[in-house]
């Protein structure tokens, strides 16, 4: 299968003989186009996110990936711009036919932001 980026996952399974394998192949085949594309799409914010802050020289940093969202380690006189920062740059990260949705939360931990 292939995300819409191009990047391609073999799936042998579909070609086994074993119908739990088989099966198991089938649903991977049917998930990962869209699966792969939201990583695809995620890995090109978070390049774009981590570029902006170092152009900028600031020394706010991302942390950690959890699925679709980042975790940034921020310094307090660096929240306004960071924010700026993310969702303008995870909301462009692709060109689809449907907006995409970023919300930015702010907290001493990723608890406390969501």
């Amino acid at each position: 299968m292939t995300t819409l980026y191009g990047r391609r996952r073999p799936i042998p399974e579909l070609k086994s003989a074993n119908f739990m394998q088989r099966q198991f192949g089938e649903r991977v085949a049917m998930n990962s186009p869209i699966q792969g594309t939201a990583a695809d799409i995620m890995k090109i914010a978070m390049i774009a996110v981590d570029r902006e802050l170092r152009k900028q020289g600031l020394k706010s940093r991302i942390v950690l990936q959890i699925h679709d969202e980042l975790l940034i380690e921020t310094a307090e006189d660096e929240i306004d711009a960071v924010k700026e920062i993310l969702v303008d740059k995870m909301k462009h990260a692709a060109s689809l036919h449907v907006a995409l949705e970023v919300d930015a939360q702010v907290g001493g931990s990723w608890f406390d932001a969501k």
